[in-house]
């Protein structure tokens, strides 16, 4: 091998290293913007702020709860959540089962809550499961949102 192919096969494969040791940490760096988006969601829903619950959602984000149409764009889930907030006192937890980033900008968790609901109409608490499904997207502002929310109860209703 000639000291030229030599040199320009170690500067190959040392490119190589660093792009794979950049992306490494950048997939690790998302993950956790990822995983602090719904550590925020979480606090948001079990404090019942609805304003603390909108900036975490995209412009564009669906909230789709089950038995109901879904909530699409910034007023409609704006909304929703004042609707569930009126009804609603949470406190669950969420428990990250997958997470994954399919695209630079794109990635899906797949959840699973368990905790109580407190309901202000008839002053019942009741046990809460449920799994869920979050689709995050990393806005332009380098944040990852809230692009769709999808959850079913996993728990049987009361008899």
């Amino acid at each position: 091998m000639s000291a030229s192919l030599y040199v320009t096969s170690a500067i190959a494969a040392a490119t190589l290293v660093a792009m794979a040791s950049f992306t490494g940490a950048k997939a690790a760096d998302d993950k956790v913007a990822i995983e602090s988006t719904l550590s925020s969601y979480n606090a948001a829903l079990n404090g019942g702020d609805t304003t603390a619950v909108l900036p975490l959602y995209t412009k564009d984000g669906i909230f789709m709860p089950p038995y109901s149409q879904s909530a699409i764009g910034q007023e409609a889930v704006r909304k929703a959540y004042d609707e569930v907030f009126k009804e609603l006192k949470f406190n669950v937890k969420f428990n990250i089962a997958e997470l994954v980033q399919m695209a630079p900008t794109w990635a899906y968790v797949r959840t699973n809550s368990a905790g109580t609901t407190a309901h202000h109409s008839i002053g019942k608490t009741t046990s809460e499961a449920n799994q869920e499904l979050f689709i995050f997207r990393k806005d332009d502002d380098g944040m990852w949102r809230i692009a769709r929310y999808s959850f079913s109860p996993t728990n049987p209703p009361d008899k």
